[in-house]
This record gives structure tokens, C-alpha cells and sequence, in this order.
């Protein structure tokens, strides 16, 4: 890994998705993961936290269908990616894993493939050094929740967490957010996204297939072209020679076609590059390297 590349830039957005070499080992570490605290204000409202450590993170094993925010913040250095999935029929942990682990290392395509074939996503929050809180609209069933970050580490299996959500009152058509809302729409050719984002943030995919939408802080005087040349450069496999970037992702982690999720947080006000770094499954191709960035203002 070249020394301008950050381990957030490369080991990638959620899973920096299907895209890039499964990120290296956690540094050791010896606190154990904070208990989570579920905090239900109402029958189809429950917020979930979920406190993250270079061993992990704990979860609530029951929840109830309707709205669910799942509040993440991270002690590792490294950052977390927490994703709420849900295994299709005959699906086994054990193979989801191991396609998610050819997704996320040398065969980003056909593992990308089998990864959208064994479950649905129903997306979630990745962080850096801010706190993040992703809202999804969850189904009675079983799910896992997985910290991407963790693909690649021999002890990932013991990592993911397995929630059993019960009946509720009836799910709403997508999860609510109070106040304003900014939306981003995700499509086959890029984002449909205001120019400048405030209050939380309604993240839609309406692409053909799982995608997602990262903020990334960049440099002073970062243009569209200067996004472009590093984008093309990593698609090739080249090294781009530097990076717009100053700091890891905050965003939404995959959704499936058609799910939405609510994003809320707290990123320090000025410019971001708004990217997915998930390949095409068709092309194999970056989206981000055909068009699918943007530059915003987040507004504190």
C-alpha cells in the first residue's frame, strides 16, 4: 500500500466495497467492547449504540421490526463500517463470509456477485474519527450485522452478530428523519445530490445494483478533475501520486436496489467529496471512475 494512500482510502468505504485488498490486522488491544445500550421511545422507534474497538463491538441480539438507528462510533483507529444484512433462504453465514472475503481481496467481481446473491443490505453507518447514525427500516427476520473493516481478519466470524428482529408495529414505507432533510439519490451514472447538505441526510439507491454514498474531507482547492485523475489512476491499478483526501469516510455504508437509510452526523463544516467506491459487477469497473463523485458543502 502506497504511503499517500490511507488505509481508509484503500481499505475503502464499507466496505470500500467489494473494491480493494481486505484491510490488514487490528492493532492489539486490550479493553474489551463496551456494552450497547437500546434505548426504545417508541413501539417503531428504537436506537441502538454501538461502540466499537480494535476487538470488536457487541449488539443487541433481540430488536423489534419498524424504524432502527444504529448509532456508531469508533475507538479503532482504523474506523468501522457497520452494516445491517440479511441472508437469502439457504444462505450460511459461512458462505457469505467467505464471498465477502473474495469481494473485498483479488476477485471484487465474481465475489461482488456472490455477495449481492447471498443477501440483501440494508445499509448502515461508516466512520472515521465522527460519530455516525444510520436509520433503517427493518422487517421481522434474522440479520447480521458486520463491520466490514473486519473482512480480511481470521477471527471475523466471532465478530459478526446476529440479530433476531421480532414483530413490531408495521414498517413504514422507508425510515423517518426529524428536521430537515438533504437527500442523495443514487444512480447508474452518479448522484443526484444538492450542492449543499444540511440536517440528516436521506441516502436513496435507485442503481441497478448495491451502492453507497461517502463523505470524504479534501483538500483546499480540490477540483471535479483532480477527483477524476486519482479515481481513473486507482481504477487502472495505477498509483494515483498523491491524494485529494485528508481524512477517512463518513456515509452509508451498501444499500440493495431499491432500500433507502437516513444518515445523521456531526462532520465539521466545508468541502467533501462525495464517492462510492464500489465496482460495477457488470464492467468491474469503479463507478467513482465513471462519473459517480461529486463535490458538496456540508453545512454544520
Amino acid at each position: 500500500m502506497h504511503r499517500h494512500l490511507p488505509s481508509a482510502v484503500l481499505a475503502g468505504s464499507l466496505a470500500a466495497s467489494l473494491l480493494l485488498p481486505a484491510p490488514a490486522a487490528h492493532a492489539t488491544h486490550t479493553a474489551s467492547a463496551p456494552t450497547p445500550r437500546t434505548i426504545a421511545r417508541s413501539p417503531a422507534l428504537q436506537e441502538v449504540d454501538i461502540a466499537v474497538t480494535p476487538e470488536g463491538f457487541t449488539a443487541p441480539s433481540v430488536l423489534r421490526s419498524g424504524a432502527i438507528t444504529f448509532h456508531v462510533r469508533s475507538a479503532d483507529p482504523a474506523g468501522s463500517w457497520i452494516g445491517l444484512v440479511r441472508l437469502c433462504p439457504g444462505v450460511s453465514l459461512k458462505t457469505y463470509l467467505a464471498d465477502l472475503r473474495r469481494a473485498m481481496g483479488d476477485d471484487p467481481v465474481t465475489g461482488g456477485r456472490a455477495v449481492a446473491r447471498d443477501a440483501e443490505m440494508l445499509g448502515g453507518a461508516a466512520v472515521a474519527h465522527t460519530p455516525a447514525a444510520a436509520t433503517l427500516n427493518v422487517a421481522p427476520g434474522t440479520y447480521h450485522l458486520v463491520d466490514f473493516q473486519d473482512v480480511g481478519l481470521p477471527d471475523l466470524a466471532d465478530r459478526v452478530r446476529r440479530v433476531t428482529v421480532l414483530p413490531g408495529r408495521p414498517a413504514a414505507s422507508r425510515p423517518r428523519a426529524a428536521g430537515p432533510t438533504s437527500r442523495i439519490t443514487l444512480r447508474d451514472g452518479g448522484f443526484d445530490a444538492p450542492g449543499v447538505l444540511t440536517g440528516p441526510v436521506r441516502v436513496v439507491n435507485r442503481s441497478r445494483q448495491h451502492n453507497e454514498a461517502m463523505l470524504m474531507p479534501v483538500r483546499p482547492g480540490t477540483t471535479l478533475a483532480d477527483l477524476d485523475s486519482f479515481f481513473e489512476a486507482v481504477d487502472a491499478g495505477h498509483d494515483p501520486g498523491g491524494s485529494p483526501f485528508t481524512g477517512g469516510p463518513t456515509g452509508v455504508v451498501p444499500l440493495s436496489p431499491g432500500r433507502s437509510a437516513v444518515l445523521r452526523t456531526e462532520l465539521p463544516s466545508g468541502t467533501y467529496a462525495l464517492v462510492s467506491w464500489v465496482r460495477d459487477l457488470d464492467s468491474g469497473r469503479m463507478f467513482a471512475a465513471r462519473g459517480m463523485r461529486a463535490l458538496v458543502t456540508v453545512q454544520g
